[in-house]
């Protein structure tokens, strides 16, 4: 299958993987910037939520990234495949790796840093006394109005380098747990769900704090840090160490749903693209 048409299918799959995972993305952002919500936990979050603003509070800011969902995925299986096809054509670890290192931190700079950088702050304001934004698109123009450029690119640098990592670790590791698991699935979308799922969980246990280091720096007091090692002490200084862990239960529960949903999905729009088309992988 050509990169062009497994972007496409990354793209579908990634929309419909935002759809499903976003209130908790919602929580997840919320918890890592106020130490107070982290602390209530993210159920109670999640029902303060509803409480003041209706179940659809919790898709706060999600119109954003639906919209860059699909760019996202875009990206990160077209050059995943293209590298695979064209550069790293031996099909081992290593080369998988790579492939996903690089289609990451692609996708970190060009798709996630601008977008991160809006959905953190459009969140973020949301929890203010009095929230500045009226709707997305009058927070996407004011901060770039108010905060220019760098409104748009705080923290490029640690998303690209936590996108990378995310999927240096998860295109290897869905791949091997999906090789161990098929003799057990008659089902390849029940095999693909569950392998997703344990692979999300364990990509959050890996890289968590650069999570949260993302999302502080790319909120509304990002001028209190000095970068993300800056940003990295003194949530050590006023948290403890776990303070890097903040958010970590939503974010395994969004990860191992986003993971688990993408791979299903584009998984199995390719398998029917490709017995429609009548040509095997």
């Amino acid at each position: 299958m050509s990169p062009k048409v497994s972007a496409l299918i990354g793209g579908l799959a990634g929309a419909l993987e935002i759809t499903a995972a976003y209130p908790i993305e919602f929580t997840k952002v919320i918890m890592q910037l106020y130490s107070k919500y982290n602390k209530l936990g993210a159920m109670n979050v999640m029902k303060h939520t509803i409480k003041s603003d209706g179940f659809f509070g919790l898709y706060r800011g999600y119109n954003l990234l639906l919209m860059a969902s699909i760019p996202k995925a875009y990206v990160r299986f077209g050059i995943y495949e293209y590298l695979k096809q064209n550069w790293f054509t031996e099909s081992n670890m290593l080369n998988t790796t790579i492939c996903g290192a690089v289609a990451g931190a692609v996708e970190g700079l060009v798709i996630h840093t601008p977008v991160e950088n809006m959905k953190v702050k459009l969140i973020h304001d949301r929890f203010q006394r009095q929230p500045q934004y009226r709707n997305m698109f009058h927070g996407i123009y004011s901060i770039a109005k108010d905060k220019g450029f760098k409104g748009i690119s705080s923290g490029g640098l640690i998303t690209m380098f936590k996108e990378g990592s995310n999927h240096a670790i998860r295109f290897p590791l869905f791949l091997g747990l999906q090789k161990m698991f098929n003799p057990y699935f008659n089902n390849n979308v029940a095999r693909d769900l569950v392998t997703g799922s344990m692979t999300g969980i364990l990509c959050v246990m890996l890289n968590q704090p650069l999570d949260v280091l993302k999302t502080n720096i790319q909120g509304l007091n990002s001028h209190k840090y000095n970068g993300a090692l800056d940003c990295g002490r003194q949530i050590v200084r006023k948290e403890g160490f776990f303070g890097l862990y903040k958010g970590v239960r939503p974010r395994m529960a969004r990860v191992a749903i986003e993971v688990s949903v993408t791979f299903a999905s584009y998984n199995l729009i390719k398998g029917a693209v490709l017995n429609y088309l009548g040509v095997s992988d």
